[in-house]
């Protein structure tokens, strides 16, 4: 038997927690510079955002479960000036480009690793580290 057989349990998804003190704003960043859509799915008493996500697809298909989530979970705290993630895209330069057109200036050149792959660095707007790769 194997051991993947014998521990009885497979991860079906993964994401990142991104913690910020304004939601509403974190999100727009990520719609209006990465092209994203968002879900504010608890607020506070004051309106303010507790908990949300931020997602690359079409929230139709994100709704519907059939593909792996490949967004943020986000929450209301205080941000960590930190590394956050290692995303892999189709499309990297796109991406770049994208970023760019949209007014979004922090962000390395797209570089070509000894490794083959491609990568470049994104900092969000709360100062959060994206390294981003194909």
């Amino acid at each position: 038997m194997s051991k993947f057989s014998e521990k009885g349990y497979f991860v079906k998804e993964n994401s990142p927690i991104y913690l910020t003190m304004d939601m509403d704003r974190t999100v727009k960043w990520f719609e209006d510079t990465l092209g994203w859509y968002s879900n504010i799915v608890e607020r506070d008493s004051d309106g303010n955002g507790c908990y949300g996500v931020v997602f690359d697809m079409l929230p139709e298909i994100e709704l519907t479960h059939l593909a792996p989530f490949t967004g943020i979970q986000i929450f209301k705290g205080q941000p960590e000036h930190r590394l956050i993630s290692f995303m892999q895209v189709k499309g990297i330069e796109k991406m770049h480009d994208y970023i760019i057109l949209n007014g979004w200036n922090e962000i390395t050149e797209v570089q070509t690793q000894p490794w083959g792959g491609k990568t470049c660095s994104l900092t969000t707007v709360d100062g959060y580290v994206i390294n981003i790769f194909e």
